[in-house]
């Protein structure tokens, strides 16, 4: 599951996202945003792009909205944020991105690496709109990567759950099995390892794809927890 610790980090790089596009002079409000259609707009403001679960799941999308709101506090932003849909495509996303940089948002951001594919195509149509991920390294000139040492967070989890168990046997539940929840792992069993080494780590993942739930279903995550205790 997505950590709760990451939530001001997450907020304090979309809303520094913001500014940086601001500093850069490089937002649509200079000369307009231009993608392959032609089109100039003027600028909008900032726009954030929901990643699976939405506003409300008290973690890694509301970071995002927190960052949102501060950019509208300290910038004086115009801002605009959308939810995503149950079963979307790379397509759907793609389509969202766009459809923001085509009506004159600057910087446009896709909250997780779920919007990569997305992100690269919309980059490559709007060249002249600043776009940022999160959770992901997307390569461009107008492409900011916000990406996180996830595993430092987990390697302090990992000391903490080898000082507290009286059984020498602690638990590790990953929301999805992909690489980004490799690391939250890989830092946990370390901070386990360096503490006492006689600590057994037993992990699991919820889902293989995010689609299936593993990021937006506590009860899966209780299930789990409940199995391993």
């Amino acid at each position: 599951m997505r950590r709760i610790s990451r939530l001001t980090r997450v907020a304090v790089g979309v809303a520094s996202l913001a500014l940086a596009a601001t500093a850069c002079g490089g937002t649509s409000s200079d000369s307009g945003s231009k993608g392959d259609s032609g089109d100039t707009k003027k600028d909008l403001g900032l726009a954030i792009a929901y990643d699976i679960g939405g506003r409300g799941d008290q973690s890694f999308n509301d970071a995002a909205y927190a960052g949102l709101k501060q950019a509208q506090k300290e910038f004086g932003y115009k801002t605009a944020d959308i939810e995503p849909t149950d079963g979307e495509t790379d397509a759907d996303k793609e389509q969202r991105l766009t459809s923001l940089a085509k009506q004159g948002y600057d910087p446009v951001i896709g909250v997780g690496f779920a919007y990569t594919a997305a992100m690269e195509a919309a980059a490559a149509k709007y060249p002249d709109t600043t776009f940022g991920i999160v959770d992901s390294v997307v390569e461009g000139e107008n492409v900011a990567s916000l990406v996180f040492a996830e595993e430092q967070a987990s390697y302090l989890a990992g000391v903490a759950a080898a000082k507290a168990t009286k059984t020498k046997t602690v638990g590790f539940v990953g929301g999805v099995d992909i690489p980004l929840i490799h690391k939250f792992r890989a830092g946990f069993e370390q901070g386990v390892k360096d503490t006492d080494s006689k600590v057994k780590v037993i992990s699991q993942f919820l889902t293989q794809t995010a689609e299936e739930g593993g990021f937006s279903s506590p009860d899966k995550g209780k299930a789990a927890a409940e199995g391993q205790i």
